[in-house]
């Protein structure tokens, strides 16, 4: 049976007074939607919802025909949401040392990129997504661990298992480079369904942050800080869409949405899941690696061989989209076309 857990996790607990305010509303926030529930009850279940993987999937599925996770997998969310105190993240006992070592480490780091910022800028709102999705992530993990899919499991001699995990992201799902194997498999899935894609950052040509706190003391990185820059942010979709960057206007547009102390869970599921703009800036996902666009360097595993597109979505192309408009635009309409009568048979004659 599933084995609860008492809390969220976090080690976040010296931030100042406001950056912890604007943490614990919009970790809130994000858990109070549907779609948080939606999301982590399939991970409780182990198996998506038929909507769900049509998204991510293109193979078709007869025993996959739920619209919505098991009860029992939304109430146990439900009670983790319940007993979760957003002001003590504390991480559950039952998870594992190293996990709890991990996840201590890395969000320490974090937590000290975004003390350095000031709320409101640019810079603050990047780090709090950067934030906020390693902890969604994380939270995914746990949650994985603890239950094992054991609602709703597959048979290991199940003919529709092409993953370790029914729950993924198909460009992230190299387990063995993970740290904490197929559990990671499902973060990045969660993140694709709570974010729009799993979140990446341009971490410049060193890939090393070096934080304004570290600047102002003088204090050089260390070559393998988990330190980083967090310039540009970028989404990495399902379904072999292209990467492609967000605008300082949708980040500013989310946050305002992940921080509100006035809007619905209904708006802020609205405003929470990104969409690329129709002339973002796009990178191949075979190119983002060496263009220093990740998160963590290990995620995403690039083949030595880099396969070809034989197919290229229109929405990652807007040229392409706005020369078929024009064409579609420059043609004329049935109406506009003359009327031609057929030809007579023989025999007949135009009089009627």
């Amino acid at each position: 049976m599933y084995k609860q857990l008492e809390s969220m996790p976090t080690s976040i607990t010296e931030l100042a007074v406001e950056h912890t305010r604007a943490l614990e509303r919009a970790v809130w926030n994000i858990f109070s939607t549907e779609l948080a529930v939606e999301t982590y009850a399939q991970i409780v279940d182990g198996r998506p919802i038929s909507h769900v993987y049509d998204d991510y999937c293109t193979s078709r599925r007869t025993d996959i025909n739920g619209s919505e996770p098991s009860l029992e997998a939304k109430q146990v969310v439900e009670a983790f949401q319940a007993k979760s105190n957003p002001r003590l993240l504390q991480i559950d006992s039952k998870v594992s040392v190293l996990l709890q070592a991990v996840l201590e480490h890395q969000l320490t780091m974090l937590a000290q990129a975004f003390q350095s910022t000031s709320i409101g800028e640019r810079e603050f709102n990047v780090r709090l997504l950067e934030i906020l999705a390693v902890l969604c992530h994380e939270i995914a993990t746990i949650l994985s661990i603890n239950a094992e899919g054991e609602l709703r499991q597959l048979p290991e001699e199940s003919p529709f298992l092409p993953q370790p995990t029914e729950l993924y992201h198909l460009f992230y799902t190299s387990s063995e480079r993970y740290p904490q194997g197929v559990a990671d498999i499902v973060g990045y899935w969660a993140e694709y369904r709570l974010f729009g894609g799993v979140v990446l950052f341009d971490r410049g040509e060193l890939g090393v942050e070096v934080c304004s706190l570290m600047l102002h003391l003088s204090i050089k990185p260390k070559p393998n800080s988990s330190l980083h820059w967090a310039r540009d942010v970028f989404i990495h979709p399902v379904g072999h869409y292209k990467i492609y960057q967000l605008s300082d206007a949708q980040i500013q547009r989310w946050a305002v949405s992940v921080l509100s102390e006035n809007l619905q869970p209904k708006e802020i599921h609205d405003g929470l899941r990104f969409r690329s703009e129709k002339y973002a800036r796009r990178i191949d996902p075979y190119d983002a690696l060496s263009l220093n666009i990740y998160r963590d360097k290990y995620a995403a595993k690039i083949p030595e061989q880099r396969p070809r597109r034989c197919v290229t979505r229109l929405e990652d192309d807007p040229e392409m989209m706005d020369a078929i408009e024009e064409l579609n635009q420059s043609r004329p309409s049935i109406a506009d076309l003359p009327i031609t009568p057929p030809p007579l048979l023989p025999g007949e004659s135009d009089d009627h």
